[in-house]
């Protein structure tokens, strides 16, 4: 993934390791961290959409996963297709969503896609590994491609709150049973990205009891600027431009721990 240091050899690509746990490490983020579940995410959404015209009627998901996001979307009547750069976690997506539904393996900026759609989404903080301006420009400008006019695009990111305080310079562990996994983060001295360790013990289903597979991947997430954020956007364009607070008709706050970045392709 563009961005992120070179991992040490023997350590699996991004995600390939969490893929199998993802969902319940998701669930653990939700209680432990703040983040809204993912229903409430698809309500703001849902109520979001319902104010524009024409109807919101088919999404895509960039950087989907395990497509917990496009499980709630289609529950709610929507049609939905999602992208991903890791095959593991695409077939997970695969097995929750069937047969019908379009994924495709690719990695941002890339969106290789032959039709356009009235929404765009990503959920997750999966743009907090953009690494500057141009990453996130050349993404702004792949989703405007694949957006009709008027169509929204909509994103969350981790907020400077939780990059310097909640989440930087610190360790969060777990033991669930059958997975464990320490997150351990270090803020950059420059304030500019947050660098994190994910050591995962999982035990696999047919293995002895004692036996669980260890793996460690390594994640830079990086803070990105309101403003770099809104002239990106612009330059790319996007009008309506708002942040709101974690998934509320809230605005952002200094204390905001995820914004969500609503825009209107022109």
């Amino acid at each position: 993934m563009k961005g992120q240091p070179c991992p040490p050899e023997g350590f699996p690509d991004l995600y390939d390791a969490i893929a199998d746990a993802y969902d319940r490490l998701d669930d653990w983020i939700v209680s432990e961290w703040g983040e809204k579940p993912r229903p409430e995410r698809a309500d703001f959404l849902q109520k979001y959409w319902a104010s524009r015209f024409p109807a919101v009627r088919n999404v895509l998901e960039i950087c989907c996963g395990t497509g917990l996001m496009l499980e709630q979307l289609a529950l709610r009547g929507f049609e939905v297709s999602g992208l991903d750069r890791s095959a593991a976690m695409l077939g997970h997506a695969r097995e929750r969503l069937g047969p019908e539904v379009p994924l495709v393996l690719a990695e941002l900026p890339s969106i290789p896609v032959s039709r356009q759609f009235d929404a765009v989404i990503s959920s997750g903080a999966a743009l907090n590994y953009m690494s500057g301006e141009d990453d996130l420009a050349a993404t702004f400008r792949s989703v405007a491609g694949v957006l009709r006019p008027g169509g929204s695009f909509v994103f969350d990111i981790l907020g400077r709150a939780m990059m310097d305080g909640h989440a930087g310079s610190d360790v969060w562990a777990a033991d669930l049973g059958d997975l464990a996994f320490i997150w351990e983060f270090e803020n950059a001295p420059s304030g500019d990205y947050c660098d994190a360790t994910y050591t995962q013990f999982l035990h696999r289903e047919g293995n002895p009891a004692d036996s669980y597979e260890k793996t460690i991947e390594l994640h830079r997430l990086y803070v990105l600027d309101p403003e770099l954020i809104r002239r990106v956007a612009r330059d790319s364009g996007f009008i309506d431009t708002a942040v709101h607070d974690n998934y509320t008709d809230g605005p952002a706050h200094d204390a905001t721990l995820y914004e969500t970045w609503t825009f209107t392709r022109a």
